[in-house]
């Protein structure tokens, strides 16, 4: 026990030292392509760009958010976002695998073991994020990446997602979407996409003052709400 025990008390700051690698080389990446810093949590805590545009440290009450999220937003709509957007996905998963190795050789060097946990719990981070999964909202910064360099059905559904979620969020308003843009999302075969595309139609047509629309909408999302994680409802809502 009285040898387990200092190995956990490193482990705990191993972790948020290597998530905090993670998200800043997302976050780092995006700034390079002209994009705004939007929101960084590990943990409870996070930073977050709030209404009136400034950052301000908070408090993230969702749990699903706590193991580490990293982001910046383009600061006007531009077809050319949406491959900068790619590569500041797999910005993520490398900048933690360099991070990885870099950590594993200086434990060579050094033999100290909180050097080897951020190693290897560095480049655990880089596999697991690279590996195309999917366990939440969004499929895994691997997964993703694929799905957008592919031509594929999927890559149409990732840029109406992307270009959803850009003007929503640069407007702060859903009633500058392109509507066409849900249509990709309600079609596809998953339900946490037809969710998305849904929620985004319902939210235009209400700020639209279209109520018979924002109605119908609503009920195809009560009808999905069985078929898709409590999580992903309660992180859509907020």
């Amino acid at each position: 026990m009285s040898n387990i025990l200092p190995v956990v008390l490193m482990a705990i700051p191993s972790y948020f030292v290597v998530v905090t690698i993670h998200e800043l080389g997302h976050i780092l990446t995006g700034l390079f392509h002209g994009f705004k810093f939007h929101l960084f949590v590990i943990g409870p805590i996070g930073l977050k760009r709030n209404e009136q545009d400034k950052v301000v440290f908070y408090f993230e009450k969702n749990p699903s958010l706590w193991g580490g999220v990293g982001g910046a937003v383009p600061k006007t709509e531009d077809s050319v976002n949406f491959m900068a957007f790619a590569r500041v996905l797999i910005a993520g998963p490398l900048v933690s695998l360099v991070f990885g190795g870099i950590m594993l050789y200086l434990f060579i060097l050094i033999d100290h073991p909180f050097l080897l946990l951020l190693g290897a719990m560095s480049v655990a981070i880089s596999i697991g994020t690279l590996i195309p999964s999917r366990s939440g909202a969004f499929y895994s910064d691997g997964g993703r990446w694929l799905r957008i360099v592919r031509n594929t059905k999927a890559r149409a559904v990732e840029l109406a997602l992307f270009n959803l979620i850009q003007s929503a969020i640069i407007h702060q308003c859903y009633a500058h979407i392109n509507i066409a843009d849900t249509q990709p999302l309600i079609d596809y075969e998953d339900h946490r996409e037809q969710y998305f595309g849904h929620l985004y139609a319902m939210n235009y047509y209400k700020e639209h003052g279209d109520n018979r629309m924002a109605e119908k909408h609503g009920l195809e999302l009560k009808t999905l709400e069985s078929k898709v994680p409590k999580s992903f409802i309660k992180l859509m809502g907020e």
